[in-house]
């Protein structure tokens, strides 16, 4: 009985996304070499009549892979969406170094900066649920260097008791129980869309709920993926795509009928890719 609430609650989670749909259209904005057409969305997958998904010619366009490099870092600070607001600073410290696609060498203890775009706590909205979008654009680099990047947050990782009494270190995001989300696509989405689909096979973990990394529902060319924290969930372009309603942050975060608490020290993988690669 709890695993069919579980489930249930992140398909709930996965097909009420609203909140971006407040933030102003990204058709109104002037095109940069970040912002890229999107593709087709997935054959067989329907696009909301009302979504400017399916009324905007670009929805339609051909958009060039991004190839992103994934690399492990954690929050340098809580995460709380009964508290964020848009515009608050958030940072995620790497814990090794990257290579990105044009050979640009990211080292160890770089600092990836971003901020919110907008943020819903689980009181606000009759669904219940929470959701926190991030934009992080650039990585200061020892020595004070910046680099402006794309990124996509592929995995988020639980931070394990001991290491949240100091004890040890957190468990690495990218292992195989932090899951991953699909990695490949373009930049992640500001506006997510409303009635989602589920995917129908959405393989299982061991506990009959959906395993860390699969993705269960889609909209358009968004995936929505499960992590390995329960109830939260990712929404990302999906691998190869980019909708024109998701132009505006690296990932959605999804609380399932709660609100979304990540502690400083939070695991997260996050794929990176120097600013122009791909145009």
């Amino acid at each position: 009985m709890k695993t069919g609430i579980a489930l249930a609650a992140i398909l709930v989670a996965a097909t009420s996304i609203p909140l971006l749909a407040q933030q102003p259209s990204t058709a109104s904005q002037p095109t940069t070499p970040r912002q890229t057409a999107p593709s087709q969305p997935p054959q067989g997958t329907p696009a909301e009549p009302n979504t400017p998904a399916a009324n905007s010619p670009a929805a339609t366009s051909d958009a060039p892979a991004v190839a992103m490099s994934p690399v492990n870092g954690e929050l340098m600070s809580k995460l709380d969406s009964k508290t964020a607001k848009a515009g608050d600073d958030v940072v995620i410290e790497t814990k090794s170094s990257v290579k990105t696609a044009d050979g640009t060498e990211i080292p160890k203890g770089s600092k990836l900066t971003g901020h919110i775009v907008a943020a819903q706590p689980s009181s606000v909205g009759a669904s219940g649920n929470s959701q926190v979008a991030l934009e992080f654009d650039s990585v200061e680099m020892k020595g004070g260097q910046k680099l402006a990047v794309h990124s996509q947050i592929q995995s988020i990782g639980a931070v394990s008791s001991d290491a949240a009494a100091g004890t040890s270190a957190p468990r690495a995001a990218g292992s195989p129980a932090a899951g991953s989300a699909p990695s490949g696509s373009n930049r992640a989405a500001a506006t997510a869309p409303q009635g989602s689909s589920a995917e129908p096979n959405a393989a299982p973990a061991a506990g009959g709920t959906p395993a860390a990394g699969t993705v269960v529902a889609r909209n358009g060319q968004i995936a929505i993926s499960t992590t390995s924290i329960p109830g939260l969930l990712l929404a990302n372009n999906a691998p190869g795509q980019q909708d024109p309603r998701m132009a505006k942050a690296s990932s959605i975060l999804l609380g399932a009928k709660k609100d979304i608490e990540l502690t400083n020290g939070t695991p997260v993988v996050i794929a990176l890719a120097a600013t122009g690669s791909g145009q």
